[in-house]
């Protein structure tokens, strides 16, 4: 009988690692543009609510505006004291007269306002009517308060 020694009858084969899973690649890429979106829309929304809160101060606190405005000039344009005051008593002058032009308009304003307000109402039924005067007048008390 003839034998081989030390010989198997299939190969041996020695240190074979089994092979990487290959994890599929469209899960972290989706992921990451949810977490990108939401992060987008997050900061978006915050800055149009910061934005719209800091137009309706405006609005509402117009007698601070030449003091603003006056110290962000003196900072952008590297004014003097003098400078500063001299810049805030015309912007102070200049908007005493915008507020005396707006309160001799106001009364044509508020009376083309109110006939919107009507005309619209008189389209609607009661319900629609009364729902509509609320939000119009609450939109004219945020957006167009009384002359200064």
């Amino acid at each position: 009988m003839n034998e081989k020694k030390n010989e198997p009858d299939s190969p041996l084969v020695l240190d074979q690692q089994p092979l990487p899973v290959r994890r599929p690649l469209w899960k972290p890429v989706l992921l990451s543009l949810v977490i990108f979106a939401s992060g987008a829309i997050v900061g978006t929304s915050a800055t149009l609510i910061l934005i719209r809160q800091q137009i309706h101060y405006r609005i509402h606190h117009p007698d601070e505006m030449p003091g603003n405005v006056a110290s962000r000039l003196q900072r952008k344009l590297d004014l003097s004291d003098e400078q500063t005051e001299q810049v805030q008593a015309v912007l102070t002058e200049r908007q005493q007269a915008i507020q005396q032009i707006r309160r001799e308009f106001q009364p044509q304003l508020e009376s083309e306002l109110d006939k919107l307000e009507k005309q619209v109402a008189d389209l609607l039924d009661d319900s629609q009517s009364a729902t509509w005067r609320q939000k119009f007048q609450a939109m004219r008390a945020e957006w167009l308060p009384a002359a200064p």
